[in-house]
């Protein structure tokens, strides 16, 4: 029985997985990395217990994906997805558009950015067992310095994205905000 089983699972692992190519055809590789990257901040809000407001594609003319609500205040987030990188809590420099650079410069509130990096075969992404799911993937964010990103952002260990990350943006659009009315809201 057992080398019965080792033979079906052998034919099964060389059965190509079905998510190398996307169930909707007109959906783009470089489309499901975009939504994948902005549902793995979804998540990680909602693990925080953070509003988050995606802007419609449409909508997108500010270099903006999302708004994270925090109750008293929010802040803009940019979010990329590649899967070019190794995935690692390693390094990554993401290269940016001039015009991302001239519309968060110009941004009333803090813009963050969020690097998701995915492995470059999509079915690689996600490995679903009976008693979890594993996601392959690491992500960075950091918040937009005009001064220090005039052509690229690089993410380091430091920058590694979680959920209590978030907290800490929190705090710190909270202290910002404070600072601005002398220290009391």
């Amino acid at each position: 029985m057992m080398a019965g089983a080792t033979a079906t699972n052998a034919a099964e692992d060389s059965t190509p997985s079905r998510l190398l190519t996307a169930a909707n055809p007109r959906f783009t590789d470089n489309g499901r990395r975009g939504r994948y990257g902005v549902s793995f901040l979804r998540s990680l809000a909602a693990h925080a217990g953070v509003g988050f407001v995606e802007n419609s594609p449409d909508e997108d003319v500010d270099a903006i994906d999302v708004s994270l609500k925090f109750g008293r205040a929010s802040v803009e987030v940019q979010v990329k997805c590649t899967g070019t990188f190794k995935v690692g809590p390693g390094r990554a420099t993401l290269t940016l558009e001039p015009e991302w650079i001239e519309k968060w410069s110009s941004s009333y509130t803090p813009v963050y950015v969020v690097l998701v990096k995915v492995p470059s075969v999509i079915s690689d992404w996600i490995e679903g067992k009976p008693s979890s799911t594993i996601h392959k993937t690491v992500a960075f964010g950091k918040r937009f310095d005009p001064v220090l990103h005039r052509e690229s952002m690089k993410f380091t260990r430091a920058d590694l994205l979680t959920a209590e990350t978030l907290y800490d943006w929190r705090d710190e659009l909270y202290k910002s905000h404070e600072s601005a009315r002398g220290g009391a809201l």
